[in-house]
């Protein structure tokens, strides 16, 4: 193991003082990992110890995160001044307690129209702070919360906390960038006792302690996916002693513990409840067992308490070969990265050894203290779920399996050719679709191997571009007799006088091919042309994923021309293309 992966070892333990964190996170930025990120925060308390904890799982993520601290309680001003210095992610921290000198202590005193025109205050203020922060690719916002305990049975402070946060979600509706933070989880979650210190509070307007201002850095990095480092796919389930209890071969069908009643058994039947509900947002659940087929097979045929089926689980690598030979096929398979796979199991043996020669994996360890079973399975949650799902991202186990009785099709046909015309494709291409931003921003995010330059959009770019006269969005959808494949392809075009540049192409591994990023050109060079662009212009920008599409422009026809800032240069008249010929697509033009 290196240095570096020692040291991120060390700060991901538990009970790290803040001396020590504070020299780990100094070693290991100095390391300089290729990821690099930037976050300003915005409070109306005392928390500049949040930006070492930020910094802190940035690092566990991937990621050398450069934060800023704002002005104090200016939200408006932090929004305007962070976006025109280009940082990327803005977090705003108001406090209850600061809405008015010990506001949270005197509220049940406050004069009703005192409170209305508070709340008036809050929605003027953070409508414009977030209007002002439309570009950041994230704005994260903390809701207010108690710093006091509550009263038995509740009390004026809880109705008007309440009726505040209310007015804070129904205004940062309107902003798709907007990521909410619950405070009074995270102050639930750690403990009130442990979550302030009325000491420092009282000096020095700073009242979280470092463990909740830990659990806080953890919960943004949960929620900005490491920033756009971590866009996990798949989630890969040892059986024995994870799916249930006890050994499958050895205990047989009868005899292995799950079940909604007893323990151990409730234990791994709540596990497949997540496992289940994770499938059903849009994860590819896989199994990675050395077990005899037929053993699994039976198990989930048979015992009445599965509730996963056999359609729930979209590849199986039941075997009694490696694992991580197993993850590698897997993960080809699915034509995704191997560090899109989260993977479970019990085994020391097993978790150690993917942890050292696939890295890259998200490993996580069934414990042997079954009841914190429920903690990891949260861990996983949160690493899938965090940042919200689209419908679409909840189809993705129905459009991967689509994509297998594909592959399992082309075996009939003689020829690629007329394998490919037999699944009757249709490719819709839509201009400035504004249904799409939200999904388009999140497969910019996603999108690793098919990504021309790797540029990423937050919603509120996307949109900007889609209303601007210089440029365009194109999506691409793709539907064949198996299914839709939903939004699987973006051009971003800019227009100058005589001339449209691709400023990005991108698409989804789901559909590659299949001719269909060739398919697509038809109707932007002919929105092109009918501007007066008589020139195509791109640029490839390598990555450490995009190997694969170095020469995309080339078999498209276009001529190199150069580099500039790293890039490779492309040209072509656009009167003079001849695009790659796919009869086997049906074109649509919207």
């Amino acid at each position: 193991m290196t240095l570096g992966a020692d040291r991120l070892s060390a700060l991901a333990a538990p009970g790290l003082s803040l001396a020590q964190t504070m020299k780990l996170v100094a070693e290991i930025e100095a390391e300089a990992p290729a990821t690099v990120a930037s976050l300003a925060i915005s409070a109306g308390s005392t928390i500049d110890l949040l930006g070492l904890f930020l910094r802190k799982h940035a690092l566990l993520a991937g990621v050398r995160l450069s934060v800023s601290q704002g002005q104090f309680d200016d939200p408006v001003g932090d929004a305007e001044r962070f976006a025109a210095q280009g940082v990327e992610h803005l977090l705003i921290a108001p406090f209850f307690d600061l809405l008015a000198p010990a506001f949270e202590a005197q509220v049940g005193r406050l004069s009703a129209e005192l409170i209305d025109a508070r709340e008036a205050e809050i929605r003027a203020r953070y409508r414009l702070a977030f209007q002002k922060g439309a570009g950041f690719r994230t704005i994260f916002l903390a809701d207010f919360h108690r710093f006091g305990p509550p009263a038995p049975g509740g009390d004026a402070t809880d109705v008007v906390l309440a009726r505040f946060n209310a007015a804070l979600r129904e205004e940062a509706a309107a902003f798709a960038n907007v990521r909410r933070i619950d405070m009074s989880g995270l102050v639930a979650e750690v403990g009130r006792s442990a979550a302030f210190d009325p000491r420092f509070y009282l000096r020095n307007k700073a009242p979280y302690s470092a463990t909740l201002l830990d659990a806080w850095a953890r919960q943004v990095t949960a929620l900005s996916r490491g920033y756009g480092a971590q866009f996990r796919k798949a989630l890969v389930l040892d059986c024995d002693n994870t799916l249930w209890g006890g050994v499958l071969g050895e205990d047989l069908v009868a005899g292995v513990k799950l079940g909604p009643h007893d323990y151990p058994g409730a234990v791994y039947w709540r596990a497949q409840q997540v496992f289940a509900g994770l499938r059903r947002e849009g994860v590819l659940l896989c199994l990675c067992s050395k077990n005899n087929p037929q053993d699994v097979e039976e198990m989930f045929d048979t015992h009445p308490d599965m509730v996963l089926t056999s359609d729930d689980i979209i590849l199986k690598k039941v075997n009694w070969r490696e694992k991580v030979e197993n993850l590698r096929e897997i993960a080809a398979d699915l034509n995704i990265g191997l560090d899109s796979l989260v993977f479970l199991d019990d085994s020391d043996f097993e978790c150690e050894a993917v942890r050292r020669q696939l890295p890259m994996v998200s490993v996580f360890q069934t414990p042997a203290n079954l009841p914190a079973y429920l903690g990891v399975m949260e861990d996983i949650r949160s690493l899938f779920l965090a940042g919200g799902v689209s419908d679409e991202s909840r189809a993705k186990t129905d459009q991967y399996r689509q994509r297998a009785l594909a592959l399992e099709a082309q075996q009939a046909f003689e020829s690629h050719e007329d394998y490919l015309a037999s699944l009757q494709m249709t490719v819709r291409v839509a201009r400035n679709d504004a249904a799409q931003a939200a999904r388009i921003s999140e497969l910019s995010q996603k999108s690793n191997q098919f990504n021309l330059t790797t540029r990423r959009y937050a919603v509120a770019e996307i949109q900007a571009l889609m209303a601007s006269d210089a440029a365009d969005v194109w999506s691409v959808e793709v539907a064949d007799r198996f299914g839709k494949a939903g939004l699987t392809g973006v051009i971003v075009a800019r227009y100058a006088p005589g001339e449209v540049r691709i400023e990005n192409l991108l698409m989804s591994c789901r559909v590659l091919g299949r001719g269909v990023e060739f398919a697509l050109w038809a109707p932007v060079l002919a929105a092109a042309s009918a501007r007066g662009c008589v020139t195509l212009a791109a640029d490839y920008r390598p990555s450490a994923k995009n190997a694969q599409v170095a020469d995309y422009y080339d078999r498209l026809g276009l001529i190199r021309v150069g580099e500039a800032d790293g890039a490779g240069r492309y040209a072509h008249a656009i009167e003079g293309l001849t695009l790659p010929p796919t009869p086997w697509i049906c074109l649509v033009d919207d």
